[in-house]
């Protein structure tokens, strides 16, 4: 699995419009920009056939174990971001993936099997 960064998601969009990369990673970045100012607020990004992006709180957690020490700790309320795969993009994840060719399991040769009426020893 190749991971994409930022600079990559630039260039394909350069090469996709025929702009220039600086360009491209100019309009990256004010995207994610406009993105996360959009999160923080605490508003909701949905787009269509890709996904939703939203904030969600979380509960607080007054007796949480911290694992290392077994010290009961309390954990406050927070928020934190929540994807939801489009239609689109979901179908296209679920797809069955190929299957590897594979080669068939080896039959057991006549002098690996113990003789005939005989148990087969243990080690």
């Amino acid at each position: 699995m190749t991971t994409v960064t930022k600079k990559d998601l630039a260039r394909a969009v350069a090469a996709s419009i025929g702009c220039t990369n600086n360009l491209t990673l100019q309009m990256v970045d004010s995207l994610f920009e406009a993105m996360r100012e959009t999160l923080i607020k605490g508003d909701r990004i949905e787009i269509r056939g890709f996904g939703v992006l939203e904030v969600k709180n979380t509960k607080p957690k007054p007796a949480a174990r911290n694992p290392r020490t077994g010290e009961i700790v309390y954990v406050p309320a927070r928020r934190k971001t929540h994807f939801k795969p489009g239609k689109q993009l979901k179908e296209a994840l679920h797809k069955t993936l190929p299957e590897e060719p594979s080669s068939p399991p080896a039959e057991p040769s006549e002098s690996s099997l113990p003789p005939s009426g005989t148990a087969p020893s243990t080690p």
